[in-house]
């Protein structure tokens, strides 16, 4: 079974699995804000946007790098804006070439993925459920390599590590000559959503990696940026291809950084619904991981491979992500997204009947 490394594929997914989806579908599979993009973005003026479709983009990203470093109380020198987190991952493989990472997993894939690309030495260090990153797996994390890559919130589990946690880590790693990369591309949908952009001051070893895409629900125009030491900024701006992000991504970029009200109203909107799709969940007495973000991990109470649940919920409409690429998860877990009421009840229906079907069975 070859099933899509991605969510967000639904149709690919169908022929992985051999089989039609409905007409009608929720895709539970997409990690992005079900809420986006905003409004703002369609009002945008049709003649500005054909103008940047036809011009050159400024090369340095200028404006909003600046608008992106003043908001996160650093030099211009210290950000990097790519085209999506993902080409940043890739760059800082290219950085990092042969040498030893870790991975804290379950994590997504495409770490794994740059780093082999560029023929380093690939180890993990997996943590089992509740995936809490505690003090004492400090030392194990960060022995014997050159570069450690995180994610916090963490994708696929929704958990974040607590700050104490990640300023011991940083803090150790520096000394230890140790990189360490947090992917922070979920942290905006914390309702406390404080990243660690403050450490940059202080540790030339720590890159942060942020998205625009997950927030805004913008996938198809690909933003996001770095922030890390500005020695490693410029060794990766060499790397990085000409005109890497667009002019409808600068542009849009900028517009979106004003939009304070739509994010708060998303995170408020999202964690009242993860917090009640929680409750129902643990009622039809499923498992649902600690996450503090827009999705979650489901499983039933004995960890079995949920392919069968997978395919039952595809066959009633609803796309689910499955785990199977996923250090230390393994299938044994299903990645569903916190949509909009009527979405998220439309799924409790389903997850319903899958519960009085296995009862009869």
């Amino acid at each position: 079974m070859s099933l899509p490394n991605h969510g967000a594929n639904p149709n690919h997914l169908a022929k992985a699995l051999g089989m039609a989806l409905p007409e009608h579908i929720d895709d539970f599979s997409v990690n992005t804000n079900p809420f986006g993009p905003p409004s703002s973005l369609s009002k945008m003026n049709l003649i500005d946007l054909l103008s940047d479709v036809s011009a050159y983009p400024d090369p340095h990203v200028s404006e909003l790098t600046a608008r992106l470093a003043k908001i996160n109380n650093v030099p211009t020198s210290h950000l990097l804006v790519g085209n999506g987190a993902a080409e940043l991952i890739f760059l800082i493989g290219s950085v990092f070439r042969q040498k030893k990472v870790r991975i804290i997993e379950p994590a997504f894939s495409e770490y794994r993925d740059a780093c082999l690309a560029h023929d380093c030495q690939v180890e993990s260090l997996v943590l089992e459920a509740p995936w809490k990153l505690e003090k004492k797996h400090i030392n194990e994390a960060i022995k014997d390599i050159d570069v450690l890559f995180l994610c916090s919130p963490n994708n696929p589990t929704g958990v974040r590590f607590e700050d104490e946690t990640m300023v011991a880590l940083v803090e150790a790693a520096e000394q230890a000559g140790v990189y360490v990369v947090i992917d922070e591309a979920f942290y905006d949908f914390c309702e406390q959503n404080k990243g660690l952009q403050e450490l940059i001051h202080s540790y030339s070893k720590l890159i942060l990696l942020r998205s625009m895409t997950k927030m805004y629900a913008i996938a198809g125009i690909r933003l996001g940026y770095m922030l890390a030491d500005e020695k490693l900024i410029q060794q990766i701006k060499k790397r990085q291809p000409p005109w890497s992000v667009n002019g409808l991504a600068q542009k849009m970029g900028l517009q979106l950084l004003e939009e304070d009200a739509f994010v708060r109203q998303s995170v408020l909107s999202l964690s009242t619904e993860r917090e009640r799709m929680r409750g129902e969940l643990v009622k039809l007495d499923f498992d649902i991981s600690p996450s503090t973000v827009n999705f979650y991990l489901v499983s039933e109470q004995k960890k079995e491979d949920l392919k069968p649940l997978m395919l039952f919920l595809a066959e009633q409409g609803i796309v689910a992500r499955h785990t199977y690429n996923f250090n230390g998860l393994n299938g044994k877990y299903l990645r569903l997204a916190v949509k909009d009421m009527q979405a998220n009840d439309r799924l409790l229906h389903v997850m319903a009947k899958w519960r009085r079907q296995c009862s009869f069975s």
